[in-house]
């Protein structure tokens, strides 16, 4: 029988307190908000169906499979370009609720799909002073002429892999990284956060 103290907790539970950290600023130059509530899959087309499972995706969600690391999105779903023939596939609610089971029916002989929703953490960013935080940890430029709405970039902050969207021209960034280091990356994100001063939100 299930132990039912048992209960699913956030990647960062016990790191990520809501409130003011770091320097006395007026306004913090860092704005971080941990999503939790996405569903989020790997997706791989199979040999030869690549061009079958981009309509099928065209059919089943009336957008473009993306070529190179870009993202297309609409209402609530999204796939970044990830790889050769790779696609991460992200939802938010409401979209998110069996929508892993529903891709994997949708494409199903096209492409190898994988659940990541629980084994990932996601950090959504902005603030006056955002880049400049980003700056001391990715090495990819984020100058707004170079990296733009819509960009996604895989690549590494202090040897964590993570993958790095624009979400927005204001602009809101988007971390993502394997779940085992979420305190290791939100270690370096409050630090070099610390002295714009941040806010932590839910």
């Amino acid at each position: 029988m299930a132990d039912a103290s048992l209960k699913a907790r956030a990647p960062l539970a016990g790191f990520a307190w809501p409130g003011r950290y770091g320097a006395a600023t007026p306004k913090p130059g860092l704005v971080i908000v941990e999503r939790n509530n996405l569903a989020i899959a790997a997706m791989m087309a199979r040999r030869g169906k690549e061009q079958d499972l981009k309509s099928a995706v065209a059919t089943a969600y009336w957008l473009d499979l993306p070529d190179g690391p870009r993202v297309t999105r609409k209402a609530a779903v999204s796939f970044a370009g990830i790889g050769v023939q790779q696609w991460m596939a992200t939802a938010e609610p409401p979209e998110s609720s069996d929508f892993v089971l529903r891709l994997c029916d949708r494409v199903a002989g096209l492409a190898s799909v994988a659940n990541q929703s629980d084994s990932r953490v996601v950090l959504r960013l902005h603030g006056d002073r955002v880049r400049d935080v980003l700056a001391k940890g990715v090495p990819v430029d984020l100058h707004p002429r170079r990296f733009r709405t819509g960009d996604i970039a895989s690549t590494v902050i202090t040897y964590i892999g993570v993958q790095i969207e624009q979400l927005d021209d204001r602009p809101t960034f988007q971390l993502m990284a394997s779940r085992s280091l979420a305190g290791s990356l939100w270690s370096w994100l409050t630090k070099s956060a610390a002295e714009f001063g941040y806010e932590v939100v839910r």
